[in-house]
């Protein structure tokens, strides 16, 4: 299968796998000659000397009343690959753009067709240019080309013909709209436009190699990571935090599950969430201070080292999994005369035994912390359990098992019905991409969540993700159409060697 594109109002570019054709009639060329033709295409090939941002055609022929200029693409991308990337990466392509555009030697024709990627050197390069047979002519300014090619990269367009709006934008953070607009409406040269993204690269690559010095600093000084980092299943759930809250739908109850939900034959080496930081916190300000005698207050009611039993062992008892005597202990106490530290321990310590009654009677809107623990923890039987002790039906319980059961209609139709937390509303947005809807979850986001770069990000990925997929699948077509139809034996082996690698780019994807 071709896929065929309209360059300007005389050429046409065919699309066939990693091989592309620029087709002209000859009537348009400034000779007649197909021997001239491709002397002067020698001629300013050989004036540029290989000139790292122009791809040389393989071969020039004549067909059907056209001149054919043949391009070998391999190693190569199309220029709308840009629209996959964030903005700071896209700045070097910029500046390969306009270097491009600068360039007096080489006319370019202006169409994304005729422009291709370079991500090993990050250019951009052109395929056909104009030469002494052969006129390019572009109907609007450079200056105005390139403004538009840029807006076109950072947005869902394919052309321009006006001010973009915000919706049409794969990223809406306002760094990426005020870059837009500096670059689309105020700028007025090529050269203004070079020294803005120049020292947006400088500032980017800055703040990189800051954050990067912070980050080493941090690690160094930290020793309080440091001594956590030597606590096995701390270190692994702290590791894959971050993973798990930008996860997509379609995978994150297995990750999940992964981290949490596995069954465990040693119950000693398990603690999990906010407990787990509790102890810690605890045993950290007890044990590793000498176990001050004074730390606690003279009115506190949990005993002292001074007291009846000291409360060190049944810590670090419950820091290696056995944690119900301590909770025992605590819930001697009235809850209310316990110290903020011991209540929230405490609430946890419920939630680890499933004592849900105890948390209801102290709070009636606990269900959506105990329900959004239970989601995390994998536990469907105990959200069931749950339901019994309510006894009506409960949002919080119908948005978890949505999770758990990956049903997304179960969250999005609950999503105005539950405490929405930050967990909760990376379910809503996941759920609600994976039915496709990307406008309902950018709304989602804008309204619930405007002030979480990882949400939106998660969309721009999706967004990007699908455009992507896109692309591969209509490669995918070509190459299928070369391996079933074609007689060269060379182009099909390579077609079979591409189209694996393809179908393995769109697994990945869908994944």
């Amino acid at each position: 299968m071709v896929l065929r594109t309209i360059a300007n109002k005389v050429g046409t570019f065919e699309v066939s796998g990693n091989a592309i054709s620029y087709l002209q009639p000859l009537s348009t060329f400034n000779t007649q000659e197909m021997d001239l033709i491709e002397k002067k295409y020698r001629e300013k090939m050989n004036t540029l000397q290989g000139h790292p941002q122009v791809v040389p055609a393989k071969d020039i022929n004549f067909q059907s009343g056209q001149v054919c200029h043949d391009y070998d693409v391999t190693g190569y991308k199309s220029f709308n690959t840009l629209k996959t990337m964030y903005l700071e990466d896209k700045l070097q392509y910029y500046l390969s753009l306009i270097e491009l555009a600068k360039n007096k030697e080489i006319k370019v024709l202006w169409n994304t067709q005729n422009l291709l990627i370079d991500e090993e050197n990050q250019l951009v390069k052109v395929m056909v240019i104009e030469n002494d047979a052969l006129d390019i002519v572009n109907e609007t300014s450079i200056l105005n080309i390139v403004k538009e090619l840029i807006v076109i990269t950072l947005t869902n367009l394919e052309q321009v013909f006006g001010r973009p709006k915000r919706s049409d934008f794969f990223e809406q953070k306002e760094e990426v709209i005020q870059f837009t607009e500096m670059i689309y409406l105020r700028l007025n040269s090529l050269h203004q436009m070079k020294e803005y993204i120049e020292v947006m690269y400088e500032e980017v690559q800055e703040r990189k190699q800051q954050e990067q010095a912070e980050l080493e600093k941090r690690l160094a000084n930290n020793k309080f990571a440091s001594l956590l980092q030597r606590i096995p299943f701390f270190r692994a759930k702290t590791n894959n935090t971050e993973q798990l809250r930008i996860a997509h739908f379609d995978n994150e109850h297995t990750k999940k599950s992964a981290m949490v939900g596995k069954p465990r034959e040693n119950n000693k080496r398990f603690l999990l969430g906010t407990v787990g930081i509790v102890l810690i916190a605890i045993v950290l300000n007890l044990v590793l201070t000498n176990a001050n005698k004074n730390a606690l207050s003279n009115d506190q009611t949990v005993p002292s080292a001074s007291g009846e039993t000291n409360m060190e062992p049944l810590y670090v008892q419950a820091l290696l999994g056995e944690s119900k005597e301590l909770m025992d202990r605590l819930s001697k106490n009235e809850y209310d005369s316990l110290s903020e530290d011991h209540q929230s321990l405490l609430t946890q310590l419920w939630l680890e035994q499933g004592e849900y009654q105890r948390l209801l009677e102290q709070d009636e809107k606990a269900v959506s912390r105990i329900t959004e623990y239970l989601t995390n923890q994998n536990k469907p039987k105990e959200l069931d359990r749950l339901q019994v002790l309510l006894k009506v039906d409960n949002p919080h319980i119908a948005f978890s098992k949505g999770v758990l059961t990956k049903d997304p209609d179960a969250i999005i139709n609950n999503r105005n019905l539950v405490e929405l937390t930050d967990e909760r509303k990376i379910h809503v947005v996941n759920a609600l991409l994976q039915t496709g809807d990307v406008e309902k979850a950018k709304m989602f986001v804008s309204e619930k969540a405007s002030d979480n770069d990882g949400l939106m990000d998660t969309i721009i990925a999706a967004e990007k993700n699908a455009v992507e997929l896109k692309a591969l699948e209509e490669q995918q077509v070509l190459l299928q159409k070369t391996i079933d139809e074609s007689t060269d034996q060379e182009k099909v082996s390579e077609a079979k060697q591409k189209i694996n690698e393809v179908n393995k780019k769109i697994n990945e994807l869908k994944k």
